[in-house]
């Protein structure tokens, strides 16, 4: 375990910038919405910043690899001692780490903003909580993809895989019995479609994002062991 928690600070101090960055800008456009604030602003908010906090997390993930067999930080790495599983599993961590921070950000802003408006806040923690692990899925697909395909092509299929109901649904297909199995894309629809204090099946969706990251990790550390990390990437 100690292996994958310094890999994933590392990893988030690597990223110091991009942490600044949209932590800048998450309390910035609250302070915008704060100075005339309204219930729609409110919730445009809430339906709009999560998914950016998801797009970011594969944004983190999948050049990862990349990056580091550019540096050879990765073969550093892995000649001392420190299994591939271990690697991959450090750099998810990471990624959760910077996005718990953007998470509690969009919790904490829209708590106070709900206060201030008088809104209902039952359920804002949840669906906070929901969206870390959601965004650790997102992670993991993104990095699975990226131990076998260049970064360009694991971002869309990373996004193909994971979105795969909203796909169906706009073909006119009935996508109800696919969101235990796609429960990134089923947060995405609720957080689109969500009203102050609605909780309806955000355990659920707990529960398979957090079972389809350890499947994702798996896979990646699969596929991981069979690659050559040694020849620099074109």
């Amino acid at each position: 375990m100690r292996p994958i928690l310094l890999i994933a600070f590392n990893f988030a101090r690597m990223q110091w910038l991009t942490l600044l960055i949209m932590a800048v800008y998450l309390v910035g456009i609250a302070g915008a919405f704060a100075l005339n604030q309204q219930n729609q602003e409110v919730l445009f908010f809430l339906r709009s910043q999560p998914l950016y906090v998801m797009f970011l997390a594969l944004m983190l993930a999948v050049p990862a690899i990349q990056t580091d067999r550019k540096s050879r930080r990765l073969v550093a790495v892995l000649s001392k001692g420190i299994h591939r599983w271990q690697y991959l599993g450090g750099i998810i961590c990471g990624c959760a780490f910077i996005t718990s921070v953007f998470s509690f950000l969009v919790w904490a802003t829209t708590y106070v903003l709900c206060v201030r408006g008088g809104e209902e806040t039952t359920g804002l923690l949840l669906l906070s909580f929901a969206l870390l692990v959601s965004c650790v899925t997102i992670a993991s697909a993104g990095l699975m993809y990226s131990t076998f395909l260049h970064p360009l092509l694991a971002t869309g299929a990373a996004a193909i895989t994971l979105a795969l109901p909203v796909l169906f649904a706009t073909r006119g297909f009935d996508v109800h019995l696919l969101r235990p199995f796609f429960p990134v894309a089923w947060l995405g629809e609720f957080i689109v479609h969500y009203e102050f204090g609605n909780v309806r099946g955000l355990w659920a969706m707990i529960d398979a994002n957090a079972i389809l990251a350890v499947f994702f990790w798996i896979a990646g550390a699969m596929i991981f062991a069979r690659r050559d990390v040694t020849i620099s990437p074109e």
